[in-house]
């Protein structure tokens, strides 16, 4: 260890370089709790020998060669708010803490771009930008916690992904380090016909094909107006009707977010929220109000959706303050996890009616069911018991596994939003056939030490 910290030295200073316990601890997992991971497929964990904290991307790139001379894995750590256990440690190996290159290095207001660092927090990019009239587009639940970089590796979808898209589709060009410690710039253009687009390599991509070190992304303006409406709806089925309507019509809603509890019976709830120029948004929200009562929908109070707008990031608030809470959860036989899946939307009810034969054939309890910004977004809760169920936590998970395998075969995506990591892994060979040794070619040739993230995504 004291011979990898004096060679680390002569890269990084001494100060950014990290050997103790509690802090190598907290960069060995993200938010992926122990009771997510299924029994059978739970990854071997190991420690990290050391953490570092670049400043540069000349600093990363150093770091990578350095690591191709000493056969050593790296594990590229942003907020650490990931959900799949993108960020785990499963080999000794040095984490590269990215949070503090988080420099917003320029804001271009008449091309409606920013170039930032990758390990940017989400939250203060918006801040800045809204100094300047503009406005961050990707608004997902981490945005006090996760990074620039991280949302791209996972091409995260957030609250108003309706209108703004999703973290890959806001990304205009990026800088990577890639596997070799070469330096890849692709050119920061709306759309291109030169060749591969290499931005795609890294979307998603998880950290496994490159690090991504400075992203030059869309932003936009400061909207004129915000309006929000809630409706109530009998039924699933009859809320569902309303929103595929409003969708064939045209209409986008910055945010739509529906869904009935289990735990607590009386419908499903549709919360919308359209943003923009005053004058269409005013339009757009007439006619979903229209559409809505249409479909028999009852108007809840404008302050319910406001409410829930304005708690949309509490939960990971709640993380930074105790990250060990999240990971520890399962500990006390309560075992809670969910599924957000990409279906065809003609084939979203059909799937929601047979996954509670599923559930109950596992004796596991739907908690929720619902959508996130548009209908084919479709997304359940779902929770077992010590004592309720034999083997709770198997039960969970097996069923989830069945339930993902069904959209698989439905023609969907088993997740729209958070990316694979381990957990998913297991499942790639049914996503993607021979796609998933595509990417293993890929990987291999970029990376033929695999010190870029190794076990991750199937890869």
């Amino acid at each position: 260890m004291n011979s990898l910290r004096a060679k680390l030295t002569k890269i990084i200073e001494p100060e950014r370089i990290s050997t103790n316990g509690e802090y190598l601890d907290e960069l060995s997992w993200d938010a992926l709790s122990e009771g997510r991971f299924h029994p059978r497929h739970q990854p071997e964990l190991a420690a990290p020998l050391c953490a570092v904290a670049p400043v540069s991307t000349d600093e990363v790139q150093k770091l990578v060669r350095f690591a191709n001379e000493e056969s050593l894995p790296i594990v590229p750590f942003g907020g650490g708010s990931g959900l799949m256990g993108g960020a785990l440690s499963i080999r000794p190996g040095m984490v590269v803490d990215l949070r503090r290159m988080k420099r917003i290095l320029h804001i271009d207001s008449e091309a409606r771009s920013a170039r930032v660092q990758a390990g940017a927090v989400l939250e203060a990019v918006d801040l800045a930008l809204n100094q300047a009239g503009f406005i961050l587009g990707h608004d997902p639940w981490t945005v006090p916690v996760a990074t620039i970089g991280g949302a791209i590796s996972t091409n995260s979808v957030g609250y108003r992904a309706g209108i703004y898209g999703s973290m890959g589709e806001q990304v205009l060009g990026l800088e990577a380090v890639m596997p070799n410690g070469e330096v890849l710039h692709t050119r920061a253009v709306a759309k291109h016909s030169a060749g591969l687009n290499l931005n795609a390599l890294l979307i998603g991509g998880e950290g496994c094909f490159g690090i991504v070190t400075e992203a030059t992304i869309r932003i936009f303006p400061k909207p004129e107006a915000r309006l929000f409406c809630g409706y109530l709806f009998a039924s699933f089925e009859q809320g569902y009707g309303a929103i595929q309507e409003m969708f064939q019509r045209r209409l986008r809603p910055a945010l739509l977010d529906f869904g009935d509890d289990a735990e607590k019976p009386g419908g499903a709830i549709l919360y919308l929220v359209f943003e923009g120029n005053e004058e269409l948004t005013a339009a757009e929200e007439k006619q979903a109000v229209a559409l809505c009562l249409a479909h028999c929908g009852k108007e809840l109070p404008s302050s319910d959706a406001e409410q829930f707008w304005r708690d949309r990031h509490e939960i990971a608030r709640r993380f930074a303050r105790n990250r060990r809470q999240r990971r520890e959860r399962g500990r006390d036989g309560i075992y809670r996890d969910w599924i957000h899946v990409a279906l065809p939307s003609s084939k979203v009810l059909a799937f929601r009616r047979v996954t509670r034969e599923i559930v109950e054939r596992h004796g596991v309890r739907l908690q929720e069911s619902g959508l996130w910004v548009q209908p084919e977004l479709f997304s359940m809760r779902l929770g077992a018991e010590d004592g309720a169920v034999a083997n709770a936590q198997l039960a969970l998970e097996e069923a989830i596994e069945e339930l993902l395998r069904l959209v698989q075969q439905l023609g969907g995506s088993m997740e729209y939003t958070h990316g694979v990591g381990v957990k998913l892994a297991p499942l790639m060979a049914e996503e993607h056939g021979y796609g998933l040794q595509v990417m293993r070619q890929i990987k291999q040739a970029l990376d033929p030490n695999n010190i870029l993230n190794p076990g991750k995504m199937g890869l």
